[in-house]
C-alpha cells in the first residue's frame, strides 16, 4: 500500500505531522521541562522527546489508514519507525541539552541533589542499551518480514535468487549501518557529557589540594556525579568555615599573647620571667606580673592561674578574670580583698558551666623583703635560698575563684631573703609518658636546683626542654606555664 501511494503525498503528510509534533515539543519543553531544576531537565525532555515522536508516528499510521485506507499492520510499521528514530533523536536532544547546562554550570545553584530524583549513571547506561538493541532487533525484524513477504512475491527465475538476496543483504546492511552510526553518535555523545562531568570534578578537587577554596563543582545532573559534587561542595564549605576558624583561632591567640607581659617590670633588686605553651592555639593558663605602690613602698605582684579546660571558651575566661584582677589590684586593695572580689564578680559567668579558676598571686617589696600571697587552690609556690638552704613552699588553702561567691580569702605572709621564687601550673609536672608516667614535681625540683644560678629566662627554657625530652615529643595535652623571679 505504502508503495502505490505517491511519494510526495506521503512526505508532504509525514512533514505536516513532524512540523505540528516539532511546534508541540516547543510548547511542552516551555511547560514542563524548564520549569524543572536543572537537573532533572535532561530526563525529562528525553522521554518528552520519544514521546513526540511516538505521537507523531500514530498520527501518521492512523492518518494514512483513516483516510487511505492502509492496513494496521502498515500503521504499526510506521509507529514502530518513528519510534525507533525517536529513541535516538531523544537521546541525542538530551545529551545536547545536558551539554549545555553543564557548560553553563558555574551560573547555576550549587548543592546536593534531590533525592527523589536520583537517577544512576549505571541505571541509565542501561536503559539506554537495552532500549537500543530492543528497538534495533524489532527494525531488523520487520525489515526481514517485509524481505521475506517481498521475495516470495518475486518471480524468482526471471531475476535470479542471487539478486534477489543481494538486494536483500544490501538492504539489511544498509539499516544495520544507519543503525550503528547513530549509536555510535549516542555513545560519544554520552562520553563527552561523562569526560565533562570528571573535568568539573578533578578541576575543582585539584584547586582544594591546593589550597583554593574558591569554587564549587557544578551539580547539574541527578546521578552519581551530582551526589560526588554535592558532598564536595559541603567538605569546601566546611574546609572554608574551618579555615575562617583557624584565622579567628590565630587573631585570637595573638591577642591572648599580647595580654601576657612581654618583658620584666623594672624595679631594683628583682628580675623575673613568665612563659605559656599552649596545647591549643589558646589556652587557659595565665601569668602576670605589675608594680603597684604598697604601704611601705613599690612591691611586686605575681599572679598565676589555670582556668578549667581548653580553647577559646577557657581564654575569654581567662582574659575577664586577668582583668578583673589587674583593675582591683590598681586600686590598692589586699591580695585577700582581690581574690574575694574576683571570684564574686566570676561566679555567675561560670555557676552554670561547672569551670572555675584556680590562681596563686604573689606580692613581693624589696623594701622590706615581705612576701604575701594568696592560694585559690593553686598549687603552692617554691621558693628556693640562693645560700642553699631548705626549699620553702609557699601554699594558701582556700578554693578557687567562681565556686563560692560569698567565700572570703586568706592572705599569707613573710620574709624572704635572696633567693629564686618559683611558680607554675599544673601542665609541666603532670606532663607524662606512657612508659614512664609522669614528669612529677620532684624531678622538676631537681631542674630547678641544678640551674638556679642561670637567668629566669633560661631556667624557663631549659624546664620546657626536660618536660619535652621526657614526653618523647607527644601530644601536649595540658597547658605549661611557669613564671620565675630572681630575688637579689
Amino acid at each position: 500500500m505504502v508503495d502505490a501511494l505517491p511519494v510526495w503525498k506521503f512526505f508532504s503528510v509525514l512533514g505536516a505531522h513532524l512540523i505540528g509534533a516539532l511546534l508541540l515539543r516547543r510548547l511542552l519543553v516551555n511547560s514542563l521541562v524548564r520549569p524543572l531544576p536543572v537537573q532533572r531537565q535532561s530526563t525529562r525532555l528525553l522521554f518528552l522527546d520519544f514521546a513526540v515522536f511516538v505521537a507523531a508516528g500514530l498520527g501518521v499510521g492512523v492518518y494514512h489508514n483513516v483516510v487511505w485506507g492502509f492496513p494496521v499492520s502498515s500503521g504499526l510499521e510506521i509507529t514502530i519507525g518513528f519510534a525507533t528514530i525517536g529513541l535516538f533523536a531523544a537521546l541525542d536532544l538530551s545529551l545536547e541539552w545536558e551539554y549545555r547546562i553543564i557548560k553553563q554550570a558555574h551560573f547555576f545553584e550549587q548543592g546536593l541533589p534531590d533525592a527523589k530524583a536520583f537517577f544512576p549513571q549505571t541505571r541509565r547506561f542501561a536503559l539506554l542499551a537495552s532500549g537500543i538493541i530492543i528497538f534495533v532487533t524489532i527494525v531488523l525484524l520487520l525489515l526481514l518480514v517485509r524481505d521475506i513477504s517481498w521475495l516470495k512475491a518475486q518471480d524468482q527465475a526471471a531475476l535470479g535468487l542471487s539478486i534477489l538476496l543481494r538486494s536483500v543483504v544490501l538492504e539489511v546492511l544498509f539499516v544495520m549501518g544507519v543503525l550503528l552510526v547513530l549509536t555510535m553518535l549516542l555513545v560519544f555523545s554520552y562520553a563527552r557529557n561523562l569526560n565533562i562531568l570528571f573535568e568539573n570534578q578533578t578541576n575543582v578537587l585539584e584547586r582544594v589540594s591546593q589550597g583554593r577554596l574558591d569554587r564549587k563543582v557544578p551539580v547539574v545532573t541527578n546521578d552519581e556525579f551530582a551526589v560526588i559534587a554535592g558532598h564536595t561542595n559541603a567538605m569546601i564549605d566546611r574546609l572554608v568555615e574551618r579555615e575562617r576558624m583557624v584565622h579567628g583561632l590565630e587573631l585570637a591567640r595573638q591577642i591572648q599573647a599580647n595580654l601576657l607581659p612581654s618583658a620584666s617590670p623594672f624595679l631594683p633588686g628583682v628580675q623575673i620571667y613568665g612563659a605559656s605553651i599552649f596545647c591549643e592555639e589558646t589556652g587557659g593558663d595565665f601569668y602576670d606580673f605589675i608594680v603597684r605602690d604598697g604601704c611601705e613602698g613599690a612591691e611586686l605582684v605575681i599572679t598565676v592561674g589555670d582556668v578549667t579546660g581548653h580553647g577559646v571558651g577557657a581564654a575569654l575566661l581567662m582574659a575577664s578574670v586577668r582583668a578583673y584582677m589587674k583593675a582591683l589590684l590598681l586600686q590598692s586593695l589586699t591580695l585577700a580583698e582581690v581574690m574575694s572580689r574576683t571570684s564574686a564578680l566570676i561566679h555567675s559567668d561560670v555557676n552554670s558551666s561547672g569551670n572555675f579558676v584556680t590562681v596563686f598571686m604573689l606580692s613581693f617589696c624589696p623594701a622590706t623583703r615581705r612576701a604575701a600571697w594568696v592560694g585559690a587552690g593553686h598549687d603552692p609556690a617554691w621558693f628556693l635560698p640562693r645560700d642553699g638552704g631548705m626549699t620553702r613552699i609557699l601554699a594558701g588553702r582556700d578554693i578557687p575563684l567562681g565556686v563560692d561567691p560569698d567565700w572570703s580569702y586568706t592572705e599569707f605572709s613573710e620574709q624572704l631573703g635572696s633567693g629564686l621564687l618559683f611558680m607554675g601550673t599544673d601542665g609541666v609536672w603532670e606532663a607524662g609518658d606512657e612508659e614512664k608516667g609522669m614528669f612529677g614535681k620532684e624531678r622538676l625540683l631537681q631542674i630547678v636546683r641544678r640551674n638556679a644560678q642561670e637567668s629566669p629566662q633560661d631556667l624557663s627554657a631549659r624546664i620546657f626542654e626536660e618536660v619535652e625530652a621526657f614526653t618523647k615529643g607527644g601530644r601536649i595535652e595540658d597547658d605549661r606555664t611557669v613564671v620565675i623571679a630572681r630575688l637579689a
